[in-house]
């Protein structure tokens, strides 16, 4: 009996120490400044390169003498986030390298990237204190000390751990006032939603616990779930046990999600910093000494951009462009130097695109443009009746190629307004907004106008135009302003009409909706075609039974079959010189189509292409003309020479007068010698 208390003691002994081994050793009271950093992985087919600042007018980061690029699955630590990019560091030959690279190429460890966490203020009175430490002084407005009350909006911005006790470096406002400073963290309810990126910090490792508090530890397949420093977790959630507050993580681990608890001392929330958009931070250099009286200032130098002009123009050369297109960018980079541009090598001669491009039938315009702009090929045109072939609705005519030349030359629309038609058309939540789309939307049906439709539970659900695009847009990875422009320029044809492809009433088809003219080939019928496309099968949402439906699942069907496979531009969408179904697979026949929406684009930014930093892929040619291609003439007269009577006054020809089939034929005819 004895023997066996003994022995029970010691086991108690032992599971005591144990426990306090594992939540306790682990607590760093060295001051640690937050998670600013988050961890990824590179996944590129090939190499990566990396650049200067955020975006491709940057010049690239260079090693040595070297550019420096990345292999795929090379581990970067992101130290901030900058619109799409990412701000990175890494090891290279022992060598700490820093630059920029597409967060698209970077897979983050804990799915997001954070540049702040949202959170509340627990109880009133809470004092905001200007250094992490209780004894630091308060923050002040107007000389009053800040005073937030319960259930203020915060956002941590970063974390430190000061002599065992954890603060939150938080932004709020009072009144209209942004202030920053630091709360201890107890006094802070977070916010965690789905969960938010963290990482562990630990001496050696700690044990995951089944629950908050002094308790069990989680096994798997036999063995004890530990953690270790810096390894990445998910935290979702908190609880708070005898003055300790524990987060709750879960993780990946081996081919199991895990879930548990860990002290708060250990573990950090990724939070990076977040950088002003396609601008490179300045580094605040050291204090020198102070300048001699009689050293004259030195001139400022134009900070206008991040890159200096003759960077941005080698950039541009070393991508390919021509100088012809180099001097019309340099111009655009002038006045938007937020701007990226991009050349998208066709492999293609001028000339066989060109001759590719002016079949006839494949590009149309109006019939009422001057006879320079329309197409007098065979197939196109008629000489003997002077009448030009329709190849869709009743007016449209196939495009000469002078209209074709002129259209497919990018050089024509490297303004601040045509060169939309370059644009890279994948959605970008941060820059295109509901209110752009509504821009767009002006002169139209759809201009602030709610409409009523029923949902797929059958229940009535009321929404504007503008929301759906909105809706459409992340739902098909397609700018929202690419898809409105699109509606606009296909069913519109006044601000209260549409036209019989998107108002539901054509005979046959009532009730069935085509916003985005899918499936309505040009020739007889086109509508009918489309309409019919449109209510039949069961891909991209369809049948197409209301606005929503048709907007909704068109934006699918374009993102599929356009958007992201390659022909991403307003330009490669009419002008297919991908790889792809090239010269084929043409969204529109209006060969002004993408010169028209880019407009409209162009209109939907507003004030706010100055200072977004938007992409453009600008195709490029071999063998291009050495200037731009000139715009048809607008008062070109008929070509037809053809006669439509001969005759000789009181003679008659040997046979009556008719145009030959191969439009020339002899006549002949005798008069006396007195006929002059």
């Amino acid at each position: 009996m004895v023997g066996w208390m003994s022995k029970k003691k010691i086991a108690v002994c032992v599971a005591v120490i144990f426990v306090c081994t594992l939540f306790f050793t682990g607590w760093m009271t060295k001051d640690q400044i937050s998670s600013a950093t988050a961890i990824g992985e590179v996944r590129v087919n090939g190499y990566l390169n990396v650049r200067k600042g955020p975006g491709k007018k940057f010049g690239y980061v260079k090693s040595g003498g070297a550019q420096v690029t990345l292999a795929d699955g090379k581990r970067v630590t992101i130290i901030a986030k900058n619109g799409k990019w990412y701000h990175v560091k890494f090891k290279l030959a022992k060598k700490t390298i820093k630059g920029y690279i597409h967060s698209s190429y970077v897979k983050v460890q804990t799915g997001k990237v954070r540049t702040s966490i949202g959170g509340t203020i627990k109880k009133n009175e809470q004092k905001v204190s200007t250094k992490a430490d209780i004894h630091a002084a308060y923050t002040k407005v107007d000389g009053k000390e800040v005073k937030l009350v319960k259930g203020t909006s915060v956002k941590i911005l970063s974390e430190k751990i000061n002599n065992g006790q954890k603060w939150y470096y938080v932004s709020f406002k009072v009144g209209q006032t942004k202030c920053k400073g630091y709360l201890q963290a107890k006094r802070v309810k977070v916010s965690y939603k789905k969960g938010m990126p963290a990482k562990i910090t630990t001496k050696g490792s700690i044990h995951l616990a089944k629950k908050a508090g002094v308790t069990g530890s989680v096994v798997s397949g036999g063995k004890i779930v530990s953690l270790t420093n810096n390894q990445q977790v998910t935290a979702i959630g908190e609880k708070q046990v005898g003055g300790i507050r524990y987060y709750k993580v879960k993780f990946r681990y081996r081919t199991k999600t895990l879930k548990g608890f860990v002290p708060e001392g250990n573990l950090l929330f990724q939070i990076v910093k977040s950088e002003t958009p396609g601008v490179v931070p300045k580094v605040t250099a050291k204090p020198t000494a102070t300048p001699k009286a009689t050293k004259k200032p030195t001139k400022k130098k134009n900070t206008k951009t991040s890159v200096s002009d003759a960077e941005f123009k080698k950039d541009l050369e070393n991508q390919g462009f021509p100088s012809t297109y180099v001097t019309l960018l340099m111009a655009l980079h002038e006045k938007y130097p937020n701007w990226q541009f991009e050349a998208y090598k066709t492999g293609l001669n001028w000339n066989t695109a060109v001759a590719a491009e002016s079949k006839v039938g494949l590009n149309l315009l109006s019939n009422s443009k001057a006879a320079d702009w329309k197409s007098t090929a065979a197939g196109a045109y008629n000489w003997n009746t002077d009448t030009y072939t329709v190849f869709d609705g009743t007016t449209w005519v196939t495009a000469s190629e002078k209209a074709v030349k002129y259209y497919m030359d990018p050089r024509n629309f490297l303004d601040e307004r045509g060169i939309f038609q370059f644009e890279l058309l994948e959605y970008q939540s941060e820059v295109q907004t509901q209110s752009g789309v509504e821009n767009i939307l002006k002169n139209t049906p759809m201009y602030n106008k709610t409409y009523t439709y029923k949902n797929d539970s059958n229940k009535s659900v009321s929404i504007t135009y503008s929301k759906t695009f909105m809706d459409a847009a992340k739902a098909s990875k397609v700018s929202p302003y690419h898809l409105a422009s699109r509606v606009k320029q296909e069913v519109v044809i006044s601000p209260t009409m549409f036209s019989s492809s998107a108002n539901g009433t054509m005979a046959g088809y009532k009730g069935i909706y085509n916003f985005y003219n899918i499936g309505a080939n040009s020739g007889a019928n086109a509508v009918a075609k489309g309409l019919k496309w449109a209510s039949t099968g069961t891909t991209y949402s369809r049948p197409w039974t209301s606005p929503y439906r048709s907007i909704y699942g068109g934006a699918c069907y374009i993102g599929e079959k356009y958007i992201n496979v390659g022909q991403n531009t307003l330009y490669l969408q009419k002008f297919n010189v991908t790889s792809k179904s090239r010269y084929d697979h043409q969204y529109m026949a209006n060969i002004e189509a993408p010169n028209n929406e880019a407009t409209k684009t162009a209109s939907a930014y507003g004030t706010d292409k100055a200072t977004t930093p938007i992409v453009f892929s600008i195709p490029v040619y071999s063998g291009m003309p050495a200037s731009a291609c000139p715009v048809p003439s607008g008062t070109g007269k008929s070509p037809n020479n053809y006669l439509k009577t001969l005759s000789v006054q009181g003679y008659a020809f040997a046979s009556p007068f008719a145009l030959g089939d191969n439009g020339s034929k002899t006549y002949a005819v005798t008069v006396p010698n007195n006929v002059t």
